[in-house]
């Protein structure tokens, strides 16, 4: 997750790898955010599921779901 943040841009990048790779790995750069309130927020508006947190680094996964 770069500077910039989570941008509509970062939302469909994310989509698109998650829809090419179905497990993916996103690390956050900013210290400073809370790192389980993000994640969850980025599984929530790009329909996935947060399977884990590891230090700054999130997995999620595709939700089938949908």
């Amino acid at each position: 997750m770069g500077k910039k943040g989570f941008t509509e841009e970062t939302k469909k990048e994310i989509e698109r790898h998650l829809k090419e790779h179905e497990v993916i790995k996103i690390r956050l750069l900013d210290r400073s955010c809370d790192r389980l309130e993000v994640a969850q927020l980025i599984a929530k508006e790009t329909k996935s599921e947060l399977l884990d947190i590891r230090g700054r680094t999130f997995i999620l996964k595709k939700d089938d779901s949908s």
